[in-house]
């Protein structure tokens, strides 16, 4: 729709016309209140009434339960950081065991009377024993009774066993 200049300044003076008599109607209201206000004491309504609900809700308030209470003694630092860390379960250690026997039963010589004699090796060396022998430093020999020769290794004092057959 084209307005025409007519059209616009007609509608130009309805807008002043109503814009005038609104700033009429606002200033008609503001004449019945007539409190006078001194340059100090430049309080709107709303402010003095929002001043009397505070102080109503205060005056309402016990203040007693707003007082802190002290920190128990074993507390020394509220902010101090902590460690979320859990250590795991030490591992079940096994008890030391002796090292498999590294003998190998070759023989034993049997004399009506006498000890048994047992010969073992060990890699290169060919040892023959008797009961109470000490092999190495490491290993005594303390039973020596068909089918079983039964050897202690001294640095753990742990007894073990080495086949050596039945007597003939």
């Amino acid at each position: 729709m084209v307005l025409t200049i007519k059209h616009r300044r007609w509608m130009l003076g309805v807008a002043l016309a109503l814009t005038l008599a609104a700033v009429a109607s606002v200033e008609g209201s503001d004449e019945s209140d007539n409190t006078v206000v001194q340059p100090g004491q430049a309080k709107t309504r709303h402010m003095q009434q929002k001043e009397r609900t505070d102080s109503e809700l205060t005056s309402h308030v016990p203040l007693a339960k707003l007082n802190r209470q002290p920190l128990p003694e074993d507390v020394k630092d509220m902010f101090a950081g902590k460690s979320w860390y859990v250590a795991p379960p030490p591992a079940k250690v096994a008890p030391p065991s002796a090292p498999p026997l590294p003998f190998v039963y070759m023989g034993k010589l049997a004399e009506q009377g006498e000890k048994v004699v047992v010969l073992l090796t060990k890699q290169d060396r060919s040892y023959t024993v008797r009961e109470g022998d000490v092999l190495d430093n490491i290993y005594r020999v303390d039973e020596v009774r068909a089918p079983m020769m039964i050897l202690t290794y001294l640095p753990l004092n742990i007894k073990q066993t080495i086949q050596i057959g039945e007597t003939n």
